[in-house]
């Protein structure tokens, strides 16, 4: 919604609140300007989507030679560049993950996973994890969004139910609780699914990282009870935590695994959900796999190319190695306003010692030409393009240092 200059966007106890808005003007690569003409260097990625800078020349080709082609693909039929890019998506994930739905997002790619995993396992029931975010449909709200937003949006859609997200610093015997108490859901082989993000939350922007070993644990409890694994990679995916997809940080198979967001660079809507053929053949006729305006070949254009070059680039490797210096800069400044930095790869969270303190920080970085988010509370979310150069990054990182070193 925007109204009178002002965007809503909710907060992680879901009452929401009114930031400035950003009057956009341009981009490129690691750069943004708004409308006045004042520059910025842009440490947000569009919420991880320009994974490879903003408007990269290579894609926007794509686009224009595609446009020459055709424009509009067929519910009951294939284009040439959706198949090239079914294959060639497929071919760089793990080989049981062989067959693609068409989605226009992220949102679409879950509600169509849970379609799928009712409609193959016979199950209702669903599981997510508190605050992990998958969408802004019923279904997807109801996999973790926070008990007051669920209250005021209720009823969501029946038996899904999140559950406690384990994060790294429970210790040992509360994971082992955890997984005890998991165990136990599943014994009674009445969940269809388990949707969880793999390991770290992009979503509501905690930058919470999960317990070592848990998206591992979770799959061999899926595996023995006949629940679907569901991993929801539309922030993690396409390099942005130092792997290609993040389920390689752990050698995790899913049964589904979910793709938007930098999946086409921003360029066009598009996203997926990519999971074994045996499943979606199986779900087809009840689940009606079907999207008008999903995968265009446009879209598949855009995404193909977005592939090659990260391949090509090894993208991935610039996102660990930038990430962890990014990491290691801030961390110098411990012990004063910022409590902890945390993250994988590019996608970092700045945990300040309150929320007023995290805001006051992210609008002095904005008016120093920063543009930074923050993600939830005293959370701010760095997710700098991937492709940033070092000098811009050393820019960013400068503005920033010097606003957490100011204040109060």
């Amino acid at each position: 919604m925007i109204e009178n200059s002002i965007v809503y966007r909710a907060s992680k106890d879901g009452t929401g609140g009114p930031i400035k808005f950003f009057s956009f003007g341009k981009a490129r690569g690691g750069e943004i300007w708004d409308r006045e003409g004042k520059r910025f260097i842009d440490f947000t990625s569009g919420w991880n989507v320009t994974n490879l800078g903003w408007n990269h020349p290579e894609i926007s080709e794509a686009i224009i030679e595609q446009v020459e082609k055709n424009v509009q693909g067929l519910l009951w039929g294939s284009d040439v560049i959706q198949e090239e890019y079914a294959k060639a998506l497929t071919a760089s994930l793990p080989k049981e993950l062989n067959a693609c739905m068409k989605a226009t997002g992220g949102t679409e790619a879950i509600e169509m996973s849970i379609k799928v995993a009712r409609a193959y396992t016979g199950r209702k029931k669903i599981l997510g994890f508190n605050e992990h975010y998958h969408g802004q449909l019923f279904a997807s709200l109801a996999l973790g969004a926070s008990g007051a937003a669920r209250e005021r949006l209720a009823p969501l859609v029946p038996e899904i139910t999140p559950i406690q997200f384990p994060e790294e610093n429970l210790g040992n015997e509360v994971f082992e609780k955890f997984l005890s108490d998991l165990e136990e859901l599943l014994a009674g082989e009445d969940i269809a699914a388990i949707v969880t993000e793999p390991g770290i939350v992009t979503g509501w922007g905690s930058t919470a990282i999960a317990y070592p070993g848990f998206l591992k644990s979770v799959r061999q409890l899926t595996a023995a009870y006949g629940t679907l694994l569901i991993i929801d990679e539309v922030g993690t995916g396409f390099s942005r935590t130092g792997k290609l997809f993040a389920i390689e940080h752990e050698s995790v198979i899913p049964d589904m695994i979910v793709l938007a967001k930098g999946i086409s660079n921003g360029s066009v809507a598009i996203g997926t959900s990519v999971g074994r053929r045996d499943i979606f053949e199986k779900a087809f006729p009840d689940a009606m796999l079907i999207s008008t305006f999903g995968w265009t070949p446009l879209a598949c254009a855009a995404a193909l190319k977005t592939l090659q070059v990260h391949q090509r680039d090894k993208t991935w490797d610039m996102a660990e190695k930038k990430g962890a210096y990014i990491m290691k800069t801030i961390k110098k400044d411990l012990g004063g306003v910022v409590v902890a930095v945390r993250g994988k790869g590019m996608e970092i969270g700045v945990q300040f010692k309150d929320a007023e303190t995290c805001v006051r920080v992210q609008r002095s970085a904005l008016s120093g030409g920063l543009h930074v988010v923050v993600g939830s509370g005293d959370n701010m979310q760095l997710m700098p393009p991937l492709t940033i150069s070092e000098e811009q990054l050393d820019e960013g990182l400068h503005i920033l240092i010097e606003q957490i070193q100011h204040a109060p």
